[in-house]
């Protein structure tokens, strides 16, 4: 095979180590890597990410009167985002990526319509499981039509564009949510059906190849995705769906979990567990927490949450920087940290009177969203540091840690808040913090992460080959959070 020289553009330096030189150069080349469908994608995050969140808690507290039902129904979805890798599964499995991607956004529908139509508590958990898993199926295909369609060298890239359509998606959606918290939800409801239909209509548009070229783009072995290039990129804020969108462990990659114990990294998936149980329920409570607790009525809560989660779009970059420089292991804390003090915020109303509630609760809250660009930038880098296989495997247990941990999280508190009340909320997730940052603290990892060769000053590492457990290369697949 003959071998030829090229030069080295800062795109493929990006891919040997250099995360920011990716970012910007993805952000020169919008249209090299953007592409139609990609709306679609952008409407999803308007829905299940921005509209949803702040919607579906209103609701159903209002029909069911029941603080514990709004848990379940917000559990329940989380745990049908959980059947992503089957969705990845399928498609693979039987090359109709297409039918599955538009299939999706109907399930999507369905479940939202059934959310809106039928009473009663198990009706609601029916509805939303089949929400949860229609917005994971979507998001599990749109990441595959990346990795099993196009060139290994556009997969940063036009992931990081996926991921910030949705994130813009979000922000979005939290703003039009807030023109709908005035009580009566059927409207807004059928704006997200509304909303995913014309997702479908677009998900349809410039998809790419057809079902032969993923079989044979399967057929030959992937090089290990540059999972610190991905984690500057933009991603969703709320727990529920957080990363699922990015990384999907591959089901077999679970066996390597025993190998964990006793490690480093061991203790910081315990880590990772532990803030995103603490913090769930904080995510489905919100807008309920924060009207009532606090007098912040559930527009505001939602222009809060929309303005600091786009200003967290910007900080991804920071935070990738901060890590770069100080190590991954300082910024995890600190994210930690900046939680604990939020929560503390939203406590202290809660337990000494005072007449600030309101102040207190929107800089509380925004300290809460401002610090998921350092968690989730720096435990991806932790994650890929710190494991003793390979990194796919390490980034997927990483997310599936995540996404079981807010689903047990939120069920777990119904029965907490309807029986203490919201000051519970505040209170567990303090203390699921400090037990978090405790974990994080290892001596063992602070002289971790960031090896020399990939810091500021040193030459662009390239990452050795990450083996399948099946003798392929790669064990990361992306799919759909």
């Amino acid at each position: 095979m003959e071998t030829r020289r090229r030069k080295i553009t800062p795109f493929d330096k990006s891919a040997l180590g250099e995360p920011l030189a990716l970012a910007l150069h993805a952000i020169s080349a919008p249209r090299r890597y953007i592409r139609p469908w990609y709306l679609a994608y952008l409407l999803l995050g308007m829905v299940t990410s921005g509209l949803l969140p702040v919607l579906l808690p209103l609701a159903v507290e209002a029909r069911a009167h029941s603080l514990a039902a709004v848990a379940y129904v917000m559990g329940t979805y989380n745990f049908g985002l959980l059947t992503s890798p089957l969705w990845g599964l399928l498609a693979e499995r039987s090359k109709t990526y297409r039918k599955l991607f538009l299939g999706s956004f109907l399930l999507t529908a369905a479940g939202t319509l059934g959310m809106l139509l039928m009473n009663g508590l198990p009706s609601w958990l029916s509805a939303a499981f089949t929400l949860g898993a229609g917005s994971g199926g979507a998001a599990t295909l749109a990441t595959l039509f990346v990795v099993d369609f196009a060139p290994r060298t556009e997969w940063e890239p036009r992931i990081g564009w996926l991921q910030t359509f949705n994130a813009a998606g979000q922000v979005a959606g939290l703003m039009l949510a807030a023109a709908f918290t005035g009580g009566n939800f059927a409207p807004a409801l059928w704006v997200c059906i509304t909303l995913l239909l014309l997702a479908m209509a677009l998900g349809g548009i410039g998809l790419p190849g057809s079902p032969a070229a993923a079989a044979s783009a399967a057929e030959h072995p992937h090089p290990h995705l540059n999972v610190r290039a991905l984690a500057i990129f933009p991603k969703l804020i709320l727990p529920s769906g957080i990363d699922l969108h990015v990384y999907h462990l591959n089901l077999r990659g679970l066996r390597r979990l025993p190998q964990t114990l006793g490690t480093p990294f061991g203790r910081f998936l315990l880590s990772w567990f532990v803030f995103a149980f603490a913090v769930a329920a904080f995510f489905s409570y919100f807008p309920l927490m924060l009207s009532r607790g606090y007098a912040i009525p559930a527009h505001t809560s939602a222009m809060i949450y929309a303005l600091t989660a786009a200003v967290g779009i910007g900080l991804y970059i920071l935070a990738s920087q901060l890590t770069a420089r100080f190590g991954p292991g300082h910024v995890y804390r600190a994210g930690l940290v900046l939680r604990i003090v939020g929560f503390g915020l939203l406590l202290a109303p809660l337990l000494l009177p005072t007449h600030a509630r309101s102040p207190l609760g929107m800089a509380g809250f925004a300290l809460i969203v401002v610090a998921w660009p350092l968690l989730s930038v720096s435990g991806t880098d932790l994650a890929a540091s710190l494991t003793p296989f390979s990194e796919g495997a390490a980034v997927g247990l990483l997310n599936a840690a995540l996404a079981l941990a807010t689903a047990l999280g939120i069920v777990v508190s119904g029965p907490l808040v309807a029986r203490w009340g919201y000051q519970t909320i505040p209170a567990t997730a303090i203390a699921g913090l400090a037990v978090s940052l405790w974990l994080g603290m290892d001596p063992r990892t602070r002289s971790r992460g960031i090896p020399e060769t990939n810091r500021p000053g040193g030459p662009p590492a390239v990452a050795p080959p990450v083996r399948r457990q099946d003798g392929g290369a790669s064990g990361l697949r992306l799919t759909g959070g």
